[in-house]
């Protein structure tokens, strides 16, 4: 690594940045198909030229680092008469070399002189100054420092001085020269910046003045000047509520003091986690947000996630804004990301207009700092394996449970003693096999592993981040040794991410921004979740897993009840190729020469994303032991062909897809302070497009475009009242030109009453004490079809048929009504809390919620099938209500040398239909409104059936005669003495939890650190059903079974609390057991041990020869235990019989170093 750092150190920022990227586009080259490795390899080329524009716009503002050259430029300059600052800035704009002074070069009366032709700069400012109080040097950045001479004063006779010159240098709480330190004299605006080495100087006017140190992340020092010549400052780090002085809000930042808003934000330490997508990781880590992990599939992980609950019948997917442009954040690297924000209510997302309803989520790249070059690197190894499979039973207790929901039910059993004890022996597994297809399929590890590398640093006037990651993560799918082709699992992802911050002028800066990513997944060419549906099906005794000579063991011949193995290793493969650029360019005028505080700013972002999949599959014949005759003579196995398959060689298939958009937004930006009064504005414009390809229809493939106006007002006063007005409006090509824009208005206000006197003698237990809230109006546009107020038509719709030879003619059908639809507005309050105490050791939010959404788009249920419609109509029709609260607490605290931080979230949220355009129904139960919006529905089961009585006297669903003691009882709710659709009602409230919370703590002692964080949910439930959860109900009665069949109601055990009812075979037989019921409602909530951390910090010193300033070894865990009820499969999994991957837990090994 010193060699690594040597060089770096020695290359420009653009040429390492460049080299990475030439490294990233020859490895795209070469190991990716030819078609995608082009399209991969052009994206580098362009972010490489785009890095190549931006670094030398770097180099042009660095102008050169040896003094000399610039010195030796030849300027041609005309100063008569003009002050000394004013001489400056014509010499700097001839030369376009940048001058740096203070107070006294700025309030000189001094007078100077000078005409100049083709004169080099360092003759011309000799003579300049020749006759002032100032001489100059050259910094290391290329800038000229002009600056007070003490030799001067005893050459000059006549002046009397009172000024001096104080310097010093700056450095960090390790020692480490800190550049870009502002230094100011207190209550003046004489100031300096410390330079690239930490050094500065200043000039002063009394021993009295008092000099004040900032610098981001770092408490201000504030030091007397007495008769100091030098002064040499130590910054110590910032604490977090310092640190987050400054809050990210829409469109730009505010003081944290005077959000008025609710909003949340991460600890961006917690995200980086031994995991491909971040959204696995927002449950439970903040406060507001519900997210839930549907599978654990490597490339395919991405989590669900509400802001605040579910408020719609359609899409309640939040806005995510990356950058300020609305991206995606499932492949984001989190070493790259800086801020973390979560908007949730009116004030905060109102600006946002038609977009803004289901809250947004701000995500900021790093960005670099000033300084000579800081280089980390990062890199961990992992094991993973399963949180929770599915447990199946075994080939003996498959057969006898079998052979009692036969023999229970009056008829003859299937499998004979002798079958059954020969499997149990294990006579001849070819023909008496036992097989666990869940075992069989799955490995019991995999692995996964990340490595970044990140550089960082800069001038105060030209700053960058360039960072490169690889993530690479394997399945526990099997595969086969002998295939030619790779059938396994594997994800492999390279980012990309390149920010450079430029001062152009002292008023102009440029911001530039390169992401991107291209990614390879390998899967086999059937789905695993159609992998795991055969497993299910597939009883454990129905054939091997394979038979000798690679022959593919079947019984069916239409090739269902498919061979789970087969299906994994035999049946081909598919690789998916994915990539994304990202790029914007922000550039910021100061206006303040209109008016102090006024500045203007305007973007441009330009991104693509592509995929490409290439899927190789073929099908194998299926072979099965011949039924009286298995065994040939020689003693092999006799077997007859079942089914044909389709080829013995891979067949080709591929498809591509993917997007590109636009974005623009400029935007007059006012932040200003009279006396006690502070006030900011914001109007802005911005315009997206988006066009999606293959569009697969003419209205489809046109650009999907959203054009807006934003507008904010913010007011405090002695940063102690506050007041704020947002407010969006937005427009959507989806509707009607009449209905196409929305105005979406909302306030805030808030009211710090620990400033107050009467406050006080509560000042020592209460520190901060704020209250906020917050009333308005977002907008949402989705649910919808595509420009649902036009009327579509399709040719060769089926018509009408005539005639002896019923000769058919095709017509014109509507495949959509035109409606005069808007977007839906959902109006929102909030009420918060802003508490710290302890000396502000312990910092608690609290925020009440409530929110009524209307209009939300609905297919009407109202309008009945005999009218004749092709289908039904949308309309402004549901309305929505949702309230609850969202809490956070984070408490830091030392215990002699152990250091404490324990931190807690908890949402909960209660949602209630009122409309959603359904026919009341005859009876109350059946209506949905009052319901909360995922709630299930069917018959409410109450128990098993005791008697044959007690089944003779009571209602059932259809036919009596095959229901018998132990089946499922369900109650008749209307007492018409029939199980029907009148005795339908609310049975569940869904598996998306609406109590969903979080904990955790970090200890740290010494050099040793260990962190712990628990998610945990309450109030979800799943509706449970299909192969194998309801063992022989399905396929005629050909399915697995869960281990836990053993736990069943029998004549001999009548267990009132058993998990299966009395057991039948086939699918008429379980007519009544299979009903959609509460008996199938399970509990899904969970707590989690979502993310474990131990940590030892290498002694500093240790490694010094090798350019090391620190280095972490650590140790860490993710989703290593679950605790729930809920035993069969992983809770989170969206599936009702176990079929969908599994979630994952791993545990990493990994290397943390910065090189300074």
């Amino acid at each position: 690594m010193s060699f690594v750092k040597a060089v770096l150190e020695r290359l420009e920022p653009k040429v390492s940045a460049i080299f990475l990227n030439i490294l990233f586009s020859e490895y795209m080259k070469n190991n990716v198909p030819c078609q995608w490795g082009r399209k991969c390899t052009l994206f580098m080329k362009l972010s490489t030229l785009m890095l190549l524009l931006c670094s030398t716009a770097f180099s042009m503002t660095r102008v050169d680092a040896n003094g000399q050259e610039v010195l030796k430029k030849k300027i041609t300059v005309n100063v008569k008469n003009s002050p000394v600052s004013d001489a400056l800035e014509k010499i700097s704009a001839s030369s376009g070399v940048k001058f740096t002074y203070n107070g006294a070069v700025s309030n000189s009366t001094e007078k100077v002189s000078e005409k100049a032709v083709n004169i080099e700069l360092g003759v011309v400012l000799k003579r300049v100054l020749a006759k002032t109080d100032f001489t100059f040097i050259v910094l290391d950045d290329g800038e000229i420092l002009v600056r007070y001479d003490d030799a001067k004063k005893n050459t000059n006779s006549g002046k009397t001085f009172f000024q001096r010159i104080v310097t010093g240098r700056v450095t960090d709480e390790k020692g480490i020269a800190l550049p870009g330190v502002s230094v100011k004299v207190k209550g003046t605006d004489r100031g300096g910046i410390a330079d690239a080495k930490g050094n500065y100087q200043i000039q002063v006017n009394a021993d009295s003045e008092i000099l004040v140190y900032s610098f981001i992340g770092y408490k201000n020092q504030e030091v007397a000047v007495t008769n100091k010549k030098v002064i040499d400052i130590q910054m110590q780090p910032a604490a977090d509520n310092e640190l987050k002085e400054v809050a990210v809000v829409a469109y730009g930042t505010q003081k944290k003091v005077s959000l008025v808003g609710a909003q949340s934000t991460i600890d961006i330490e917690n995200l980086k986690q031994p995991v491909s997508d971040v959204t696995t990781l927002l449950a439970g880590q903040v406060a507001g947000v519900i997210g839930v992990q549907r599978s654990g599939e490597p490339g395919r992980s991405s989590a669900d996630i509400w802001i605040r609950g579910i408020s719609t019948f359609t899409s309640s997917y939040p806005l995510v804004l990356v950058d300020g442009i609305e991206r995606s954040i499932n492949n984001i690297e989190p070493e790259d990301i800086q801020s973390f924000t979560i908007l949730k209510d009116a004030s905060a997302t109102a600006v946002y207009g038609v977009r803004g309803a289901n809250g947004v989520i701000i995500v900021q790249t790093r960005r670099g700092v000033a300084g000579k070059p800081k280089i980390n690197v990062d890199f961990y190894e992992g094991i993973n394996s399963f949180t929770r499979i599915p447990k199946m039973a075994d080939g003996v207790t498959y057969m006898n449970m079998v052979n009692e929901s036969l023999t229970t039910r009056d008829q003859p059993a299937k499998y004979t003693q002798t079958y059954i004890q020969n499997t149990k022996n294990q006579v001849d597994p070819l023909l008496y096999p036992d097989i666990n297809w869940i075992d069989a399929v799955f490995n019991k590890y995999s692995h996964n592993r990340r490595a970044n590398i990140n550089a960082s640093g800069g001038v105060p006037s030209a700053r960058y981040y360039v960072s490169a990651s690889y993530y690479d993560e394997t399945g526990l799918l099997k595969t086969d040794e002998l295939a030619k082709y790779n059938s396994t699992i594997d994800y492999n992802r390279y980012n990309f991410t390149s920010n450079l911050n430029l001062e152009l002028t002292k008023t102009t800066k440029l911001d530039l921004g390169v992401q991107g990513f291209v990614g390879k997944g390998n899967y086999p060419s059937v789905s695993a979740s159609d992998i795991f549906v055969q497993a299910m099906i597939v009883q454990p005794t129905a054939f091997p897993i394979m038979y000798p000579g690679g022959f593919v063991p079947g019984v069916n011949p239409n090739g269902d009840q498919r061979n789970p193995y087969a299906d994994l290793t035999t049946r081909g493969y598919s690789t998916t190729y994915s990539s994304q650029l990202y790029s914007n360019a922000r550039l910021t005028q100061d206006l303040k020469f209109i008016t102090p505080g006024l500045s203007f700013t305007t973007m441009f972002a330009y991104d693509i994303n592509t995929s490409h999949s290439v899927n190789r599959s073929k099908r194998l014949d299926t072979y099965f032991p011949d039924a009286t005759t298995p065994y040939n003579a020689d003693g092999s196995l006799n077997l007859i062909k079942t089914y044909s398959g389709t080829s013995t060689y891979l067949n080709f298939s591929e498809a591509s897809g993917g997007y590109y958009k636009t974005y623009t937004e400029s935007s007059l930006n006012y932040d200003c302070t009279f006396g006690d009064h502070h006030v900011g504005g914001l109007l802005l414009f911005n315009q997206q497009d988006q066009t999606n390809y293959p569009g697969g229809s003419f209205a489809n493939s046109i650009p999907y475009r959203y054009r807006g106006l934003a507008g904010r007002v913010t007011y405090s006063y002695k940063d102690r009242y506050f007041a704020e007005f947002n407010v969006g409006y937005n427009g959507s090509e989806n509707f009607s030109p009449q209905k196409r824009y929305g105005f979406f208005p909302a306030f805030g206000v808030g009211w710090l009453l620990s400033e107050e006197k009467f406050f006080e003698p509560l000042k020592t237990a209460f520190s901060m004490f704020k209250i906020r809230y917050s009333n308005g109006f977002a907008g949402a546009d989705d649910g919808g079809p595509r420009f649902d107020y036009l009327t579509f038509l399709t040719d060769g719709a089926d018509g009408y048929t005539f005639g002896l030879n019923r000769q058919g003619v095709s017509g014109i059908n509507i495949t959509n009504y035109g409606v005069n639809v808007t977007w839906a507005k959902s109006h929102k309050q909030d009420l918060g809390f802003d508490i710290r105490t302890l000396n502000d050791k312990l910092s608690l939010t609290v925020d009440l919620f409530k929110e009524h959404r209307t209009g939300i788009l609905l297919q009407r249920q109202a309008v009945p099938s005999f009218v004749g419609l092709a289908n039904s109509p949308y309309g402004n029709l549901g309305i929505v209500d949702n309230k609850g609260i969202d809490a956070s607490l984070q408490d830091n605290m030392t215990i002699g040398k152990v250091n404490l931080s324990i931190r807690a979230n908890v949402t909960y949220n209660k949602d209630k239909v009122i409309e959603n355009d359904q026919p009341i129904p005859p009876y109350p139960w059946m209506n949905r409104r009052g319901n909360n919006v995922l709630a299930n529905y069917g018959y409410i089961a109450e128990g098993f059936f005791t008697s044959q009585d007690e089944v003779n006297k009571s209602a059932v669903p259809g036919d009596k005669s095959s229901i018998r003691p132990g089946d499922i009882k369900y109650k008749d709710l209307n007492n018409d003495g029939v199980i029907n659709a009148y005795d339908v009602t609310k049975i569940g409230r869904g598996d998306v939890p609406s109590l969903i919370y979080g904990a955790g703590f970090t200890v740290s002692y010494l050099n040793f650190s260990v962190g712990a964080f628990f998610q945990g949910t309450g109030r979800a439930d799943r509706y449970i059903s299909g192969n194998a959860i309801q063992p022989f109900s399905t396929n005629g009665g050909v399915s697995n079974a869960y281990a836990n069949i053993t736990d069943r109601w029998t004549p001999e055990n009548p267990n009132p609390n058993a998990f299966y009812p009395r057991l039948a075979f086939g699918d008429a037989a379980n007519t009544n057991n299979t009903q959609t019921s509460s008996f199938w409602i399970k509990n899904v909530q969970f707590v989690r041990l979502k993310t474990l951390d131990v940590g030892y910090t290498l002694p500093k010193g240790l490694f010094n020869n090798l350019g090391l300033k620190g280095a972490r070894v650590y140790v860490m865990g993710y989703n290593l235990f679950t605790f729930s009820k809920f035993k069969l499969w992983d809770p989170e999994l969206n599936t009702g019989n176990g079929t969908s991957y599994p979630n994952t837990k791993t545990l990493s090994l990994g290397l943390s170093a910065q090189f300074n």
